[in-house]
């Protein structure tokens, strides 16, 4: 995948182009991107993506959880394929644009585009902008019908967040068509889960602004040093403990190795429970006993699925 960065020489032209933030490069960005690719290809030319940096939101002053970083957003990118991403430095000079000049004066004059195509959502500019609105534009713009996984999916970044802020990693990960990820340095905690046979790695996520799913226990994959791991990963304030800020620790099976200054990045596949207080350590250890034969279970059944 060639990415470029700026509107160069090199960024090719005459290409079928798409514009979006695409956060989390979900199963309805991806459905864009299998039509833009098979568009281009039918006309004989090549598809180019364009996306935004920093998002919008941010730039406008919004606080956003993000579901993917910048560099998860090209890893992904490029498993699917797109052979042009051109990343735009979102500034007050684009988003002065209406969608008409953005496609006038970005995508026709710079670019040379030679079409548009668009999800049913997407909107370009200052203001929303459907077909119609942008139909004076001096390329042809298409928008795609929405995209199902089910009749009633509703499939977008802000659904997922949604889901994901309410502990339902389950159908988060349908939506996107992979597992959600976080990821961040092992660092030093208050070593309790040692003490009481459960060592964890607490984890420092390497960028706040991602997504941390809902309060409690879930059954994850820890990749450390290019090994993939079976894991249990609990997020919350360890209340049976009196914590007081929020953490994550990760419960690594079958690895008793000193994982502190190292990184790690943890898939999620599912939700075991919430987050609960016990008024004894004895009955939290016997029902991390229960944890730790779901997540044995859990992969019993699903052998690993990255």
């Amino acid at each position: 995948m060639k990415v470029f960065h700026e509107i160069s020489s090199d960024v090719p032209r005459g290409c079928v182009a798409t514009v979006g933030v695409f956060d989390g490069v979900h199963t309805g960005h991806q459905y864009i991107i299998g039509q833009i690719k098979q568009m281009a290809e039918n006309i004989g030319e090549e598809e180019l993506v364009i996306t935004m940096n920093p998002h919008p939101a941010e730039f406008f002053g919004r606080k956003i959880s993000l579901l993917s970083t910048m560099d998860e957003k090209l890893a992904l990118f490029e498993n699917y394929g797109v052979r042009n991403l051109l990343v735009l430095n979102f500034n007050s000079e684009i988003a002065a644009l209406s969608g008409t000049r953005f496609i006038d004066e970005i995508l026709v004059s710079k670019l040379s585009v030679s079409r548009l195509l668009l999800g049913y959502n997407n909107s370009i500019g200052h203001k929303e902008n459907g077909v119609s609105e942008i139909s004076s534009a001096k390329i042809p713009v298409s928008r795609l019908d929405r995209f199902h996984l089910d009749y009633s999916d509703d499939i977008s970044s802000s659904s997922i967040r949604n889901l994901l802020a309410n502990g339902d990693v389950a159908t988060a990960n349908r939506y996107l068509g992979y597992k959600y990820c976080i990821s961040g340095t092992v660092v030093h905690g208050r070593g309790v889960g040692r003490t009481i046979g459960f060592p964890t790695a607490n984890i420092e996520i390497s960028d706040c602004r991602k997504v941390v799913p809902a309060n409690g226990v879930y059954i994850a994959l820890a990749f450390v040093d290019g090994k993939c791991y079976e894991s249990m990963l609990n997020i919350g304030f360890c209340p049976t403990f009196e914590g007081k800020s929020q953490s994550i620790e990760l419960h690594i099976l079958g690895c008793s190795d000193d994982l502190y200054g190292k990184s790690v990045e943890v898939r999620f596949c599912s939700r075991i429970r919430g987050e609960r207080k016990f008024d004894k350590v004895e009955k939290l250890v016997e029902q991390l006993e229960k944890d730790r034969w779901a997540v044995e279970e859990y992969f019993r059944k699903k052998p690993l699925s990255l």
